[in-house]
């Protein structure tokens, strides 16, 4: 029975050892806006000091900001909202994240002004994440 046991045991870890390298993989490039193209991403959130965003910037390097403060309220809906706006300077990854310092987090990617990405979390220190 030990034998047995062992033998499993040794079977599960040969196994998860070998598909590590799988699960650890880089993910593929994603979508990416050409040299020229207007992109804009907003956070919203309904609490205006917040955690962590990232996005790729005009050159298509990556950023992170580990506190996000939202500028702008929104009226009557109680929620808070910032945008960055430029215009890509070499191919740029349409990838962004945002953690709510509250219970709601939204975030949109737009390109050339049309909505391409929308997602909205309504859990405490949720993170949205948006790939256009």
């Amino acid at each position: 029975m030990t034998k047995r046991l062992l033998a499993i045991l040794l079977l599960l870890w040969l196994t998860a050892t070998l598909a590590a390298p799988a699960a650890t993989a880089q993910p593929d490039a994603g979508p990416t806006a050409d040299a020229g193209t207007r992109i804009a991403i907003t956070f919203v959130s309904d609490v205006r000091d917040n955690g962590e965003a990232t996005w790729f910037d005009a050159l298509g390097r990556p950023r992170t900001q580990a506190k996000t403060p939202l500028a702008e309220p929104l009226g009557a809906a109680a929620l808070w909202s910032s945008t960055l706006v430029y215009t890509a300077e070499a191919p740029t990854r349409l990838i962004a994240t945002f953690t709510t310092g509250g219970s709601f987090a939204r975030c949109t990617i737009f390109i050339d002004d049309q909505v391409r990405a929308t997602n909205t979390v309504t859990t405490r220190g949720g993170r949205a994440a948006c790939t256009a």
